[in-house]
């Protein structure tokens, strides 16, 4: 692993923020074990913080800690079920909130990263950061911290597995329809027609990832 010496004060939390974030972004594979050694030389820490980052992030749900190894959490297809049931009950709560403070500078911010999401050029990893994002700009129109946050903290939990979902081409041609219907239907207002394509398209996000999950 490449060094990456940190130079903050507060080690602790950039240890956890980079950890977390090599894990949500599938760096450090659902399943694989962690050398605590390792990342400490690689972010030129001593191994407290590493293991302090990791207590917090087994508390979380991200990594477990066994006998002599920390493992990052694999999901299986019931949790994954569980995790967009979830994803759907915040995300509609959020368009019902949001859906009546939605001003015209929202709809071209909205349909700017779509357009950018279009490009046949972008890579996979940009599309994936892109496509939370459109998500979020969205539900941030709901304005409330609080509920952001939930549904912050639930994308990250199956955030590693998206890449299943950005890199099939028919499955990113599909999604950009969905979006752009949903965008449709946020500049008219439709609440109830909006709300039915969110969860048709969490729906499908979910069977793709499923897909390619084994079997519990």
């Amino acid at each position: 692993m490449k060094s990456d010496h940190i130079q903050v004060t507060s080690i602790n939390d950039e240890v956890y923020n980079r950890l977390k974030h090599q894990i949500t972004h599938a760096q450090i594979a659902p399943g694989e074990k962690i050398s605590i050694r390792q990342i400490a030389e690689a972010f030129g820490v001593s191994t407290m913080p590493v293991r302090e980052a990791l207590r917090k992030l087994q508390a979380e749900g991200f990594v477990h800690f066994e006998t002599r190894s920390v493992i990052v959490r694999s999901l299986s297809q019931q949790e994954v079920k569980e995790i967009f049931a979830i994803r759907e009950r915040l995300e509609c709560l959020a368009t019902e909130w949001a859906i009546g403070q939605v001003k015209p500078e929202d709809i071209e911010a909205l349909r700017e990263t779509l357009d950018a999401m279009d490009d046949k050029e972008v890579g996979l990893t940009d599309w994936q950061r892109m496509n939370r994002e459109f998500h979020l700009q969205l539900y941030e129109l709901s304005g409330s911290p609080k509920l952001i946050q939930l549904i912050t903290n639930v994308w990250d939990m199956v955030e590693p597995y998206m890449h299943i979902y950005t890199s099939s081409v028919s499955s990113l041609q599909t999604a950009q329809t969905q979006h752009h219907e949903m965008l449709k239907l946020v500049e008219l207002g439709e609440l109830e027609e909006l709300l039915d394509w969110i969860r048709s398209h969490l729906s499908y996000t979910c069977e793709v990832i499923l897909e390619a999950l084994p079997e519990s």
